[in-house]
């Protein structure tokens, strides 16, 4: 193994443990340093929500790679390791603890923090958040002994956690600020499809309202919202979403809502690249920020290639992301924010059916599936070629979309 600068990976998350995978298998020969805060070997997120809580899988289950795979490929993971600065110039990281690492390429995958409510009792014990095994295994102890829990936020997160709670058997209420759960990513029609999808279960869903205030002793008892109602708990699990971690910030160092790369995961600092939840990257033109599994995997792929050789890989995957929910499978191809059309393949009433975002020029941008995976490879491609099909078609259950 080389003896010269390694490269650096800050985030022991999907982004910096794939990229760190992907480093070596693209042949290079350096030292690679991977360091992260945490002081578990790296894991797999999605679970946490939904198999560990359900007691399905086990901790060791969620690792993302069997610790002797570090071992193999001469990666030094550094963990428990707290970041307090980074020396653009000199491309050195400085630790809490004083230690330097001194790096040829820096790629940040700090991740995202989760958002927090400050409100009057927040202290109190007995309400969570879900971002680390160390949470859900708090989480899943918690619910064991109870009866009723409160869910804040009807987000994918809360949502699962919704079914989760209902499968074990708790009383769930779920507070959601909005008029419907993620009507603002999805429209109305789909926004009301989650909230009858969580009634349907035995939720019970509070829309246009949010937490005021945590009452109890020590441990959380009442949530009061600022419509008045008073919510018997013996737990509260808050779920409100998450920002980017952009604590390496720099004057140099371009970010809004992510650090900024180009398509091959650069950032506006030569040597310096990012991956996964903390970025911004191009996309139809614009800058997108996306959190999800297959981007943060796919990202650190990609941007790990080009760390290796230079400029040599566009990432230009369409996003994609996927959801379980009260046995139903939920999968969402795609970007849109502004769509001028939407359609639908299917039933609401059977939850089986797929749902199109269409652009002004009535080209599919992106699509939200219940229960109909097999459709997902082939609306990749209809998005990523720009294609204009009949709306008649599209609508049609029985239109094969091969043929398309």
């Amino acid at each position: 193994m080389s003896n010269e600068k390694p490269i650096i990976i800050i985030g022991g998350g999907l982004a910096g443990t794939y990229a760190a995978e992907t480093l070596r298998k693209e042949g290079y020969q350096g030292r690679i340093v991977l360091l992260d805060k945490g002081n578990e070997m790296p894991y797999d997120r999605p679970p946490l929500s939904k198999e560990y809580i359900l007691g399905e899988t086990t901790k060791s289950d969620t690792l993302l790679f069997a610790p002797s795979m570090y071992d193999e490929l001469n990666i030094e993971l550094e963990l428990g390791v707290e970041i307090k600065h980074m020396d653009i110039e000199e491309k050195q990281i400085i630790s809490k603890d004083g230690r330097r690492f001194q790096g040829e390429k820096i790629l940040l995958a700090t991740g995202s923090n989760l958002r927090q409510l400050q409100v009057n009792g927040s202290d109190l014990n007995n309400i969570y958040y879900l971002k680390t095994m160390a949470d859900a295994q708090r989480i899943k102890q918690a619910i064991a002994g109870i009866n009723k829990v409160v869910i804040v936020g009807a987000g994918f997160i809360g949502a699962e956690l919704a079914s989760s709670c209902r499968s074990l058997g708790l009383d769930v209420t779920v507070i959601e600020r909005s008029d419907l759960p993620m009507g603002r990513i999805f429209g109305k029609e789909i926004g009301q499809h989650f909230l009858n999808l969580h009634l349907s279960n035995g939720v019970k869903v509070i829309t246009n309202d949010s937490v005021a205030a945590f009452n109890g002793d020590t441990e959380v008892k009442e949530v009061v919202t600022h419509n008045g109602r008073q919510l018997e708990c013996q737990a509260v699990i808050v779920g409100i979403g998450v920002e980017p971690n952009l604590s390496l910030n720099h004057d140099e160092l371009e970010a809004n809502q992510g650090y900024v790369v180009n398509e091959f995961g650069e950032t506006s600092i030569p040597g310096i690249y990012a991956a996964g939840d903390c970025t911004v990257w191009p996309y139809k033109g614009g800058h997108i920020h996306v959190e999800h599994w297959d981007h943060a995997v796919n990202h650190g792929k990609v941007v790990a290639k080009n760390m290796v050789e230079y400029q040599s890989v566009s990432y230009d995957r369409i996003p994609y992301f996927w959801s379980d929910q009260y046995n139903n499978r939920i999968q969402y191809v795609g970007h849109s924010s502004g769509w001028s059309k939407t359609i639908l393949r299917g039933s609401f009433k059977d939850d089986k059916f797929t749902y199109f975002f269409l652009d002004e020029d009535g080209a599919v941008e992106a699509a939200i599936l219940f229960n109909e995976p097999k459709n997902v490879i082939q609306i990749r491609r209809l998005i990523k070629t720009k294609k204009i099909i009949d709306p008649t078609d599209l609508a049609d259950p029985n239109t094969i979309f091969k043929k398309l």
